[in-house]
């Protein structure tokens, strides 16, 4: 039987097969009878990559390849010690305060040892000594001074004395037990004077206050705050990670303590009028450790010839003298460590290389016989230019007091119509105070 074919029939193929040449090769590929056939670059050697097939020579986000990139889906944030003195001051109990203004007692503990730098002409074995702190004096204390020797002291082989008066601002007047014939003035100036017990007649129902002497120091409270923002069609959107406004809080609350590190850190106590948007505005910041003149310094301290003589001699000034914790946390910057670690020290003595771990933050304890260092690197302070300098911390003499403590307290921007986000405000009002200061030490290397 003979097939026939029609006119019209051979018409509607070809017209079927030119819209599909047109059509295939408007997307680059020719199909015919409904199957597409690629029409990509030949590769020279028969190899075929998905640039060479898209029609790329390098890579585009849009249109380039045909796959997507493997993308890490985590954020990493800060750690804790990026914030050790905040870390460290988290365990000791929190102080409230009720202005901008926090005053407090900076000496806490008595003091024991201070310097005399001139004495009067004794008279009938009393003389009366100008020191260099008589705060921690009351009268009848007796008082041991640095002075020995047979013609210096009559009998035993110590100078002692008890306070009859404290007639002026760091005066004390002294009578004095042992002197010997040969004792003067002048034998006063510049040794030490060591507080003792107080010694009371037999009918004595009380002694002297302490206390009334010591000024109390202040600090000024600082109002921290972080906003975060986020447009409502962005938090809904598909994201290459995961991303959304917990995240975003969380990341600002890092940067957060950071900004409170920093302060407690380096911050200068003031109280400044400013003027924005035509509106004056008082605003106060917290003093921070740095900046603190009440703290010991141990300046010009060589980092490039640190050695085990040295580092005893930096030990025995941290401990001595201040009633102060036998074990204190010393964070220094880069310069600083690095010069510690190149100390050779005999193990059992001193640099054992003994770690501890502690609220996250990982320390190597360097243990001398007046005390134990636990030593950690401070990013911080090489941020601030200050790689060579060390700080110690005597963590109980350390307080965080709020005016108003830690929050995060949402902020509805929509609904007054200034934007269509979802916003959070992180805030604390906070300040810090630095206790009996001389148990804290500053260490400047050059």
């Amino acid at each position: 039987m003979k097939r026939k074919f029609s006119i019209k029939g051979i018409a509607s193929v070809l017209i079927v097969m030119i819209v599909g040449l047109v059509v295939g090769t408007a997307f680059g590929a020719l199909a015919v009878g409904g199957v597409m056939y690629g029409v990509g670059t030949a590769v020279a050697g028969g190899m075929v990559d998905q640039q060479t097939v898209t029609g790329g020579d390098s890579y585009s986000e849009t249109t380039e390849y045909i796959d997507m990139r493997d993308v890490q889906r985590k954020v990493e944030l800060y750690k804790p010690y990026q914030t050790p003195i905040l870390t460290l001051m988290s365990e000791n109990k929190r102080e409230t305060c009720e202005s901008w203004e926090k005053k407090y007692f900076a000496i806490d503990a008595r003091g024991l040892n201070t310097t005399v730098t001139s004495a009067t002409t004794i008279s009938s074995a009393t003389t009366t000594c100008t020191v260099a702190d008589a705060s921690f004096f009351t009268k009848n204390n007796t008082v041991f001074f640095a002075i020995s020797g047979a013609t210096k002291v009559n009998s035993g082989r110590t100078l002692m004395g008890i306070i009859t008066g404290l007639p002026e601002a760091n005066k004390i007047t002294v009578l004095l037990v042992n002197p010997g014939d040969a004792l003067a003035a002048s034998d006063f100036t510049g040794v030490a004077a060591q507080r003792g017990g107080s010694a009371m007649n037999v009918k004595a129902a009380s002694t002297g206050a302490w206390g009334a002497i010591p000024e109390p120091d202040y600090n000024y409270v600082q109002a921290f705050m972080e906003q975060v923002d986020i447009e409502d069609f962005q938090n809904k959107m598909k994201k290459q990670i995961d991303w959304n406004l917990p995240d975003m809080k969380r990341a600002a609350i890092d940067d957060f303590k950071l900004q409170m590190e920093r302060t407690f850190l380096n911050g200068v106590r003031g109280m400044k009028d400013i003027l924005i948007d035509g509106v004056s505005q008082r605003v106060y910041t917290a003093g921070g450790f740095l900046q603190d003149t009440g703290i010991p310094v141990s300046a010009n301290i060589t980092l490039s010839t640190m050695t085990e003589k040295i580092l005893n001699g930096l030990t025995k000034d941290i401990f001595t003298g201040n009633n102060g914790m036998k074990t204190r946390y010393l964070l220094g910057g880069a310069d600083f460590i690095e010069s510690l670690e190149n100390v050779t020290a005999d193990k059992k003595n001193i640099m054992a290389k003994e770690t501890y771990s502690h609220l996250g933050l990982d320390f190597v304890k360097i243990v001398s016989m007046f005390g134990t260092l636990n030593v950690a690197y401070y990013e911080q302070l090489d941020l601030l230019g200050k790689a060579k300098t060390a700080i110690v911390l005597d963590k109980s003499n350390l307080v965080n007091a709020d005016f108003e403590p830690f929050n995060i307290r949402a902020i509805n921007l929509k609904d007054s119509g200034i934007a269509k986000v979802t916003s959070a405000a992180i805030e604390q009002t906070s300040t810090m105070l630095i206790k009996n200061k001389t148990t804290h030490y500053i260490l400047q290397g050059v």
